[in-house]
């Protein structure tokens, strides 16, 4: 018979179970659904905030390319123009020479008039361009807007500034053959106003001509805008996204809806509209800017919604380029998250349920059968479960201490491996600025940054540590990331070294991104460059380079790196990814850096890493190094 107490035992054994599991149940589905609503509510701010700041910046983003693009296209407007001109020019004289050429044997006189008709009718710049042709003498010899003063006498002709121009264009041609020359003059449909105009002219020596022909610069920059607008309403942006550009008059120049192109958005009837249009102008005046406004999202659609928009002003043409994104959209990201967390919650539920009833059916009948057997066998077994029981803690204890030790052990290896070099950097600049301390040679400068790469290495030092235990955790979360920001993450650590070494990097990483854990593609870069900077150290009689860059290849991304340190000898580049392998000194480097790196691309990234020696050419000299080449996953 059992006595009191194992009855108890019993009983618990029986009905305790069931009971534990419906009371965990209900415990958990409550736990389900607040934890529902709170992660909803979080998610939802967070979406909020996200989708403001991400979107915020990728309008800026694109407004500051195009930007770019105009600054560019406007610092190459009058280098444009000379090319054109002097282009022009020199087609006229090859034409002018052809002639003569071909028909000197014939009187002067017909020799002129055939280069005079040869280019009496040619039209260039949108029909605005023509030649025109002057003597030594000062007489014109051709003037196709002007026919009626062809043999005229140019001697005294003034440009609007009150330059003698024909005098001016004959010194230079007579000194330099050739040349560009500025003047100002009034347009033909306009007579009242002086505008800038640029001129070539060249020597033809056969009759002591010069040719040449001219072109106003702002007829010339009006041709540039309207390519730029082109270039703007022919780029595509994702989400039916699109640049607009105004004037600050208020004419719309470029809009996705071609109708209200050449509009004026200040004439328009609501005053909301030309509010808004009187602060962006404002805003693109002062320089750039995010406004926030409400709009109609689409032609006909009644229902207003708010916008915000990045503008910027260009003010030497007077234009306002800008780009927006609407907040509607907002708000069914969060719709959609909804559904899904609820749905999410939902299965949850049923799963919780089913596997409730299972579990507690399952228990209920396993802890009848187990009492019955306990009524027989639970005094036989007291004794032999104790001393079991104390057996199995002794060996549990014993292999957690083991397998605490091993892994104790090797991230000690890996640590040490990554620590050596950035500890003796720091003790180098703590010395360094020590001793120039003593000397009064330490400036201010020199001490903040020696102190922030101390800082720096240290929180480097510090991350090492998160990075080797992150590496073997199963509760890792990988996420899309740019390759470019992960370079740039490893070269902050290590720049301090290479530009004291002189050694250049040169980054053609394209805009690429990947799907993983930054910071062990960080730990990779940093091992690979570092190993690549060890050897250079060794070259003195050459520039020090380390070229990196990205292209797809299929689905794949491809990373490249390669050095002029001379290559790895032959008989030991099969052996680079071994563990533990190393050329170096003991104090450099237990050679487990370039294994871990292989791991870490092959088991985290999915890829493939390799090195092999390589010779190329950079700046007219050839070199000779090793290169690393990755290949990892695309995002999905």
């Amino acid at each position: 018979m059992f006595n009191k107490n194992e009855n108890i035992i019993l009983f618990i054994i029986k009905y305790t179970p069931p009971v534990f599991i419906l009371t965990l149940s209900f415990i958990i589905s409550l736990i389900l659904y607040f934890n529902n609503q709170a992660t909803f509510n979080e998610e939802k701010t967070l979406i909020q905030k996200q989708y403001i700041e991400e979107n915020k910046k990728e309008i800026k983003s694109q407004v500051n390319i195009t930007y770019k693009y105009i600054i560019k296209q406007q610092k190459q407007t009058e280098k444009k123009l000379k090319k054109s001109l002097k282009e022009r020019v020199y087609e006229a004289h090859t034409i002018a020479t052809n002639i003569y050429e071909e028909n000197k044997h014939l009187d002067k006189n017909i020799v002129k008039k055939m280069i005079k008709d040869a280019l009496r009718n040619i039209r260039f710049n949108n029909g605005r361009g023509y030649f025109f042709i002057y003597s030594f003498d000062y007489e014109c010899i051709l003037l196709p807007v002007a026919k009626q003063l062809e043999g005229s006498d140019f001697y005294n002709f003034k440009e609007g500034k009150g330059n003698f121009l024909t005098r001016d264009i004959i010194k230079m041609v007579k000194e330099k053959d050739e040349g560009f020359m500025t003047w100002w003059y009034h347009k033909p449909n306009d007579m009242k106003n002086q505008y800038k105009k640029l001129g070539f002219n060249k020597h033809f020596k056969p009759f002591d001509w010069f040719i040449g022909t001219g072109e106003y610069f702002e007829d010339f920059e009006g041709d540039i805008k309207k390519d730029v607008l082109n270039h703007i309403h022919n780029t595509s942006y994702e989400q039916n996204g699109y640049i607009f550009v105004l004037d600050y008059e208020g004419n719309y120049l470029n809009h996705i809806r071609k109708e209200i192109i050449g509009l004026n958005a200040l004439k328009a009837k609501d005053t909301q509209t030309h509010k808004t249009v009187v602060d962006a102008i404002n805003t693109a005046k002062n320089g750039e800017g995010y406004i926030s406004y409400i709009q109609n999202k689409k032609p006909g659609n009644d229902l207003p919604v708010e916008k915000t928009s990045y503008v910027k002003g260009i003010n030497n043409w007077q234009w306002l380029i800008g780009k927006g994104f609407y907040k509607d959209d907002l708000e069914n990201i969060v719709k959609n998250q909804e559904l899904l967390l609820n749905k999410r919650f939902k299965n949850n539920m049923q799963d919780l349920l089913i596997m409730t009833i299972i579990l507690t059916v399952l228990l209920l009948v396993m802890s009848i059968y187990i009492s019955k057997i306990l009524e027989n066998r639970f005094r036989k077994y007291q004794d032999e479960i104790k001393i079991n029981l104390e057996e199995i803690t002794k060996q549990h204890n014993i292999l957690a201490h083991q397998s605490k030790m091993a892994a104790i052990g090797t991230m000690i290896g890996n640590i040490a491996h990554q620590w050596r070099q950035p500890l003796s950097l720091i003790s180098t600049a703590a010395t360094g600025m020590k001793l120039k301390k003593e000397i009064n040679d330490l400036s201010d400068e020199e001490f903040n940054s020696n102190l922030d790469y101390i800082n720096d290495s240290t929180q480097y030092l510090s991350k090492t540590i998160d990075d080797f235990r992150n590496f073997f955790a199963t509760n890792k979360e990988k996420v899309e990331f740019s390759i470019d920001s992960a370079f740039n993450e490893a070269i902050n650590l290590v720049n301090v070294q290479f530009v004291n070494n002189n050694i250049q990097v040169i980054n053609k990483i394209q805009n690429h991104s990947t799907y993983g854990i930054q910071s062990e593609l960080v730990q990779v870069l940093i091992n690979i460059l570092n190993n690549s900077r060890d050897e250079l150290l060794n070259v003195e009689e050459q520039e020090r380079y380390i070229f990196i860059e990205s292209f797809e290849k299929k689905d794949r991304v491809v990373l490249e790196i390669k050095d002029n340190a001379g290559g790895i000898k032959p008989e030991i580049i099969e052996h680079i990814f071994e563990p533990y392998f190393t050329t170096k000194h003991q104090s450099q480097g237990t050679g487990i850096g370039l294994y871990m790196s292989q791991e870490i691309i092959v088991k985290h990234f999915e890829g493939s890493m390799r090195m092999e020696n390589t010779t190329y050419s950079y700046n007219d000299k050839v070199y000779t190094g090793a290169k690393t080449i990755i290949e990892i996953i695309l995002p999905r």
